[in-house]
């Protein structure tokens, strides 16, 4: 595929083994994998700053993990007692996911040790899950399932889910507004809070069957919807009028879960397999696609999680490796120019 939009270039490092020799070495991207010996799959769901949060996977028994930029730095922040469980968000020193007790997952809030862990779920119901945090705030659901804010505890629980709504769920956070889904008149609609069940807003764009908000930034929503059986990627500056799809026409579904506000993170599939990647400002075209500094062999990636610092993007994802098994990935590169310049970006289709 010719790779249109920013000029960048890539440093792989020596643990992307001999394939990389292929790709050029003067490039400035580089490509790390974080997989950790012994494990048989990971993926990296978010990030912040220099650390990456995520999972890997031990036997039968997926372990929650936070990386400092490499596999063999790491953190297993599995609580003592558990059998599973996963970084699903972070924000500054905070990560947010779930771990299972007898098999039943519970939302967890960590500070960056395994002994740090504190359970979420509120009196009156069997479990949850913490999908986002963002200064004081996690949200995620708890059984119903209903979508849940928190505060820290499990006593500062708040009730988002919607009168109405069969099911919802929040995915978001941008430390004041909550991204989500609820499922409302039969479809799945993408719905904005504002720290209360009452506060909602129907997010779902017209024309789509379905719709969520996957990611957020101060001001910025991110996420997906289902138009004529294929999903676009959107995005949404707090109302429904404002959304913006960034699908572009060369590609058969895309998805975005992740915003820095200006640099939108997430996937294409191109007919043939995900390509992880990244669009910068409101342009369908300034898909920017990461799939091209892997080695060959390596296939279906995704970005699932983004933070810039010290004039650098980290994206982290994962992507299906030689031998077939999924593994944690993280890019890093320089935050391109029209990032810098608010996003003013024109493109032409590959």
């Amino acid at each position: 595929m010719v790779t249109r939009g920013f000029r960048f270039v890539l440093v792989l490092v020596p643990a992307m083994s001999a394939a990389a020799a292929s790709v050029r070495a003067d490039e400035r991207w580089r490509v790390v994998v974080l997989h950790p010996q012994g494990a048989e799959s990971s993926d990296a769901e978010a990030a912040a700053g220099g650390w990456q949060g995520g999972n890997a996977e031990y036997g039968v028994a997926d372990h929650p993990i936070l990386w400092r930029g490499d596999s063999k730095d790491f953190v297993d922040l599995l609580p003592e007692g558990c059998n599973n469980g996963k970084v699903n968000g972070m924000h500054g020193p905070w990560q947010v996911g779930h771990a299972t007790f007898n098999y039943i997952a519970q939302g967890i809030l960590w500070r960056g040790t395994r002994e740090s862990a504190k359970v979420l779920t509120p009196e009156g119901f069997s479990f949850s899950r913490a999908t986002a945090v963002h200064g004081d705030q996690q949200v995620g659901y708890v059984s119903g399932p209903r979508a849940a804010l928190w505060y820290g505890t499990p006593e500062s629980y708040v009730d988002l889910h919607p009168a109405g709504a069969r099911q919802s769920s929040a995915n978001a956070t941008d430390g004041q507004y909550q991204g989500g889904q609820a499922i409302l008149s039969g479809q799945v609609h993408a719905v904005l809070w504002h720290g209360s069940a009452e506060s909602y807003v129907d997010m779902h764009p017209e024309g789509a069957t379905s719709s969520t908000i996957l990611g957020m930034a101060d001001g910025v929503q991110a996420g997906r919807a289902l138009f004529d059986g294929y999903d676009h990627a959107l995005l949404w500056r707090g109302t429904p009028e404002s959304v913006i799809d960034l699908h572009p026409s060369y590609a058969r579904e895309s998805w975005l879960y992740a915003t820095t506000g200006t640099i939108h993170v997430g996937y294409i599939d191109n007919f043939a397999h995900a390509e992880a990647g990244f669009w910068v400002g409101d342009d369908p075209l300034s898909f920017f696609n990461l799939q091209d500094f892997l080695p060959e062999g390596w296939s279906r990636s995704a970005a699932r999680g983004v933070s810039v610092g010290n004039g650098r993007v980290y994206v982290v994802g994962n992507a299906r490796a030689p031998d077939g098994s999924g593994q944690a990935l993280l890019w890093i590169g320089r935050i391109p120019r029209a990032a810098r310049d608010g996003g003013r970006v024109q493109r032409q289709a590959p």
